[in-house]
């Protein structure tokens, strides 16, 4: 029996059920995925929700294909993408590094599976609680909390850094990190 052969190092982007065409225009851009290959990333595999006209212009083809090659990259970057499924964990399962919108679900699913984890917040929904999750797990050392302006200069900065394990007591931490952000007191001290 042959081994299998090894998978694609793969960075795989997640913008949730909404739309974050921003983040979807700045990953399908030939700089960032330049930078993405020089650091030996061969498969970009993007959950674009709702951005789906913005994922179609960048690729610049009105097409339903779902999977892109750039040329015109000295090494190459597969693009895979899709809408919606309905779960990621496969996803994240394959990816090397995972760059997602502030999302709790995408968060801890991505934290539970110990994927490195770059998190972008979505400044353009209303009342965006989610900034208050990511930068607290940020805080903690579990993830890289950063902004759109500064997204690559993180990935040049941390895709080869190891996050603090976010194995034991997931449920305990998550409850007492929503329990302060939402004004709640701690009973357990």
């Amino acid at each position: 029996m042959e081994p299998l052969a090894p998978l694609e190092k793969t960075v795989f982007i997640t913008v949730g059920s909404t739309s974050f065409d921003q983040l979807v225009e700045v990953v399908t851009s030939e700089s960032f995925t330049s930078l993405l290959a020089s650091l030996g990333y061969k498969r970009l595999l993007i959950q674009y929700g709702k951005s789906w006209s913005t994922f179609q212009k960048a690729m610049t083809r009105q097409t339903s294909q779902t999977s892109y090659l750039i040329p015109s990259l000295p090494s190459s970057i597969k693009i895979d993408s899709y809408d919606f499924k309905p779960s990621l964990t496969h996803d994240l399962q394959e990816a090397n590094l995972v760059i997602s919108h502030a999302g709790s679900g995408s968060i801890l699913e991505s934290l539970r599976l110990q994927k490195k984890l770059i998190v972008v917040v979505n400044n353009s929904l209303m009342d965006n609680h989610q900034s208050e999750l990511a930068i607290e797990l940020h805080s903690l050392g579990y993830l890289l909390n950063t902004s759109m302006s500064d997204l690559a200069e993180a990935i040049k900065s941390h895709h080869d850094q190891n996050f603090k394990p976010f194995l034991k007591h997931i449920k305990e931490t998550f409850a007492n990190i929503l329990d302060e952000e939402m004004g709640f007191e701690n009973d357990k001290k």
